[in-house]
């Protein structure tokens, strides 16, 4: 299943998310106003549904299981393009997050 720039979802900096990505991703806020993050790896599209045709993007706990009926993952709806706030790539496989394409960000979207 192949997604167009348009479809994928976009980290807080407007970066589309591919599969393999690493990323941080934002938990809670702790004593102090310490901030707290979780990393995940995107693991792909799979296809939900009778006819398997509404894609969702998966994403893994970074703990190395590849069982797909594991409860070690999670789905986000895809795809609409939109910006996931709470998420920012850090790594990935090949290196080029850095040099896709970005998403014009509106005036109430800023990132850090």
């Amino acid at each position: 299943m192949r997604l167009t720039e348009a479809q994928a979802l976009h980290d807080k900096r407007g970066i589309p998310i591919a599969p393999g990505d690493v990323l941080k991703v934002f938990h809670f806020i702790g004593a102090r106003r310490k901030r707290h993050y979780m990393y995940k790896q995107c693991l792909g599209f799979k296809g939900i549904g009778p006819n398997r045709d509404v894609p969702y993007m998966k994403f893994g706990h970074l703990n190395m299981v590849t069982d797909d009926d594991a409860r070690d993952a999670y789905y986000l709806e895809n795809p609409d393009g939109r910006i996931l706030p709470d998420y920012e790539i850090v790594q990935s496989i090949q290196c080029d997050h850095e040099d896709r394409p970005r998403l014009a960000l509106t005036s109430g979207s800023k990132p850090e």
